[in-house]
């Protein structure tokens, strides 16, 4: 669920708490006392208020936080209040790693659902793996047959076929080529009788067709295509009609839409108010599309919605403070499953229907199931869905300028999922973008983070922060890539640069993307691309990635072109300690290697450093704090990192440290002694539930 500040702290609360520091200085101090009102005096509010100060006082003591957290939610409990729950999904979303508090905090949630729901839950269902492996596709769709499942061969990105029995992956397509004009599939579904497979095929420029492929027959057939439009086909609703999305980013807007595939017509069946993703399933007789949605007026939870197939009838199925998403009907069965947090965890319910309304109380079937992908159901009724596992760890660790030996071993470790982390010019504040609840399409946070006082604090909820942003000189300020979110729905609004008074805590406009012109990336991905300040603080260095680097005066608003090129690294732009030159990455099309080169901070001729050396292209690149080198990471393999360093002034690299997994760095310290580093891993599986149909059997017995 998206990560959220719990309990609103009321003007007498804050009086309150002023006064009690004097007489407590520690949490661990503090808890004792707290639970002592809770459990011996029976003093509730007093208890609360002490609760309150360790969370917001303390946040670097975890697990004294996390047993705050759930006193709070009980103490809520027994006050009747609805922030119980949010005291207790707050240790479930922010301090998963304090396992025993989360178990107790796991059964408080159970038992804040109906008694009987949880004496119904299904003992007997049975999940199993049917196929694993990293960085590749869990998504598409299955057969009726439970023979085939269609995806996406992401060594090029063509359209693929699995035996879901061997787990053999073929090929349908070979004219995919990953991130070139050629495209590659994104999204698949197969029909239930096996014959057809259509799949969004990316191009460049937001345009992605609708395609059709024959599996015994393999030949790329484009059956819808218009420049600016991305339609992705989800399910089949009958041999002949498609049920997908089309998303148009110039105007912000995406529908639900069906394709028939025999006179190529497009219809559209809703249209959504925010840009959002949804599960879909369509009904076994073809009437129905269910849908899940961002809910405006129930604190932006998810519910569930049924389309009318041949009409404009949209029917509430599941309305309830939590997030529930679609995973589809049961084949033969009048029951419907969907996936909900609300008992603190993804439990896999089901809901009995006549038509399109509710015939009973949805009923918890299965715990923990997660927050899974549905590629649906067999007509004996197995349930088929991904799985996606993602391992993500954030922290600092300890670094040698002088031998380039880095230890993740010995640094610390920062909660939840945190990226692009930099330090303060004078090393007092980190500052990060923090990752909230994709599925909901939240969008990524920045955050500072005042390491005296252990404090952190978000600049503006309004904005989604990219991670292209860069301290000032002095500390005083921030430039930032960004969107404010109010603004997201706008016709061609592609967000600006702005920047963040730290010590406000303000956040002013510097200029828009829509006031230049530019060549942009083929592949839709941000035209801008990196931001450094200059030495004097009064101007900053922007870069348009297949096009220019400009310098951007604060007090004139004048800019200036530095370098013209046509195929800049993203995100290697670095201003040298003295400032004097400026550290770029130039890209080569074919095969070439993409190389290091310095120019002067006011342009002029380019001198190489060096070129990439197990890779094609550099991820990341830094200038020591003395200037005398520069670091650089390459992922050789995709999945995997290698650290280099390379003589500023140019020379041989030498490789220093390869972890054997993917470990992103961010950042050196100012005082040259910690990086700042984040390691993503990740597993994709599919799966299917078993006994499905003879469970349900047995709860209507039970009734």
């Amino acid at each position: 669920m998206k990560s959220k500040q719990v309990i609103p702290v009321i003007m007498a609360v804050c009086l309150f708490l002023a006064g009690y520091r004097s007489f407590a200085q520690t949490a661990e101090e503090l808890l004792p006392k707290a639970i002592q009102l809770e459990e011996v005096k029976g003093d509730l509010d007093e208890a609360i208020k002490t609760y309150l100060i360790i969370v917001n006082d303390y946040p670097g003591e975890r697990k004294i936080v996390a047993e705050a957290y759930y006193h709070l939610g009980m103490c809520y409990e027994k006050l009747g209040r609805q922030d119980a729950r949010k005291a207790y999904q707050t240790v479930i979303n922010n301090y998963g790693d304090q396992k025993d508090v989360v178990v107790l905090v796991r059964k408080r949630l159970s038992n804040l659902e109906h008694p009987i729901t949880r004496a119904e839950e299904s003992k007997g269902l049975k999940i199993r793996q049917v196929w694993k492996a990293p960085y590749l596709d869990a998504l598409g769709t299955v057969t009726y047959d439970g023979r085939l499942r269609s995806c996406v061969d992401w060594g090029d990105g063509d359209v693929a076929v699995q035996d879901l029995a061997t787990g053999e992956i073929r090929k349908l397509t070979d004219k995919a080529s990953l991130g070139d004009s050629s495209g590659s599939a994104l999204e698949t579904t197969i029909s239930g009788n096996g014959k057809l497979i259509a799949s969004a095929w990316w191009k460049p420029y937001n345009t992605t067709d609708l395609v059709l492929i024959d599996v015994d027959d393999p030949r790329m057939n484009v059956i819808y295509s218009k420049q600016g439009e991305e339609v992705y086909p989800y399910k089949w609703l009958s041999d002949n009609e498609i049920v997908g999305l089309r998303l148009i980013p110039d105007k912000r807007t995406i529908q639900i839409i069906t394709f028939n595939i025999t006179n190529n017509t497009l219809q559209v069946k809703k249209v959504f108010d925010k840009i959002f993703v949804p599960h879909l399933a369509c009904s076994p007789d073809g009437q129905y599309v269910a849908y899940d949605y961002i809910s405006d007026a129930d604190n932006g939870n998810i519910g569930i919605n049924l389309l009318m197939a041949d009409g404009d009838d949209d029917i509430t199925l599941i309305n309830h403070p939590s997030n529930n998403r679609v995973l589809g009907w049961v084949p033969g069965r009048k029951e419907f499953l969907f996936i909900s947090d609300r008992s603190g965890s993804w439990d896999l319910w089901a809901i009995k229907l006549d038509g399109a309304k509710p015939a009973g109380q949805p009923k918890r079937i299965y715990s923990d199931i997660g927050e899974v992908e549905p590629l649906g159901f067999t007509s004996d009724g197995k349930c088929y869905f991904g799985f996606v596992r993602r391992n993500f760890y954030s922290g600092l660790a300890q670094f040698n300028t002088e031998t380039g030996e880095l230890s993740l071993e010995e640094g610390q470790s920062l909660e939840s999922q945190k990226f692009g982390i930099k330090w303060s010019p004078d090393g007092q504040y980190l500052s990060y973008i923090k990752i909230e609840d994709l599925s909901k399409g939240n969008p990524m946070k920045l955050f500072i983070h005042d390491l005296k006082t252990g404090k952190e604090y978000q600049p503006d909820n309004n904005m989604i922060w990219m991670s292209s942003y860069s301290w000032s000189p002095d500390g005083n300020f921030i430039l930032v890539r960004g969107r404010e979110v109010s603004k997201m729905q706008e016709e061609g609004y592609k967000g600006g640069v702005f920047m963040v008074d730290v010590k406000k805590r303000s956040v002013d406009p510097i200029f828009l993307i829509s006031d230049y012109e530019y060549n942009g990336p083929e592949d839709d991905s941000d035209p801008l691309s990196s931001l450094v300040w200059a030495k004097d603080g009064k101007s900053f260095y922007f870069l348009f990635q297949k096009d220019r680097l400009m310098k951007h005066d604060l007090e004139t608003g004048e800019d200036k072109i530095v370098y013209k090129y046509s195929d800049f690294m993203p995100y290697v732009l670095e201003v040298s300690p003295d400032g004097k030159n400026l550290l770029l990455g130039l890209g080569y099309p074919g095969g070439e290697k993409s190389r290091l080169v310095t120019i002067p901070a006011e342009g002029g001729k380019e001198e190489t450093v060096c070129t990439a050396q197990e890779a094609r292209s550099i991820s990341w690149a830094r200038y020591s704090p003395d200037g005398k080198y520069v670091y650089f990471v390459e992922l050789p393999e995709g999945t995997k990192s290698v650290l280099w360093r390379v003589p500023a002034q140019g020379g041989d690299p030498e490789k220093l440290w390869s972890p054997g997994n993917r470990v992103e760095i961010y950042d050196i310290s100012p005082d040259g002694n910690q990086v700042a580093f984040s390691t993503r891993e990740r597993t994709t599986e599919v799966r299917v539930i078993d006994n499905l149909v003879q469970e349900l059997e047995r709860l209507d017995n039970i009734h």
